[in-house]
């Protein structure tokens, strides 16, 4: 039988890692843009993430609420930091994580699939928001689920 489209799950689990995790620690290649935000105002939702503009002409945009604060970024990277794994199970958390910026690098996929299946639904207990501990837990298990 001819497969004209085969999606590889483990690279399907590694953008939305990477997509996920640069729109909450706001890093990377994030999809809450300027452009992202414009298409809200034109489709009147979410009044208050529309941009501001400024007087210069430029635009800023508002903090949203799934943004983390400061604080809740550094507790999840000192978390991944502090995490120990067995050899060959991934690699290891501690080299992926820069406290410099606060983010993730160099994540290959299996290391994405390791972090959303397993280590993500852990360290995001410290989040405020209890809907967004809800909807990034249950789309970590539907990742679980599936592979």
């Amino acid at each position: 039988m001819e497969v004209p489209h085969a999606i590889d799950a483990m690279h399907v689990q590694k953008n939305v890692f990477e997509s996920l995790m640069a729109t909450l620690m706001e890093t990377g290649k994030s999809k809450d843009g300027l452009r992202s935000r414009k298409d809200m105002v034109q489709l009147n939702v979410m009044r208050e993430l529309w941009p501001v503009q400024q007087d210069n002409g430029k635009y800023s945009l508002p903090a949203a609420s799934f943004n983390l604060t400061l604080e809740e970024r550094r507790a999840i990277c000192n978390f991944l930091r502090g995490v120990r794994v067995p050899t060959g199970f991934s690699a290891n958390p501690k080299k992926l994580v820069s406290m410099k910026d606060l983010s993730l690098t160099y994540c290959k996929a299996h290391d994405c699939h390791v972090m959303l299946t397993v280590f993500l639904p852990i360290a995001i207990r410290a989040i405020k928001p209890e809907f967004l501990k809800m909807a990034i837990t249950r789309m970590c298990y539907f990742f679980s689920k599936i592979s």
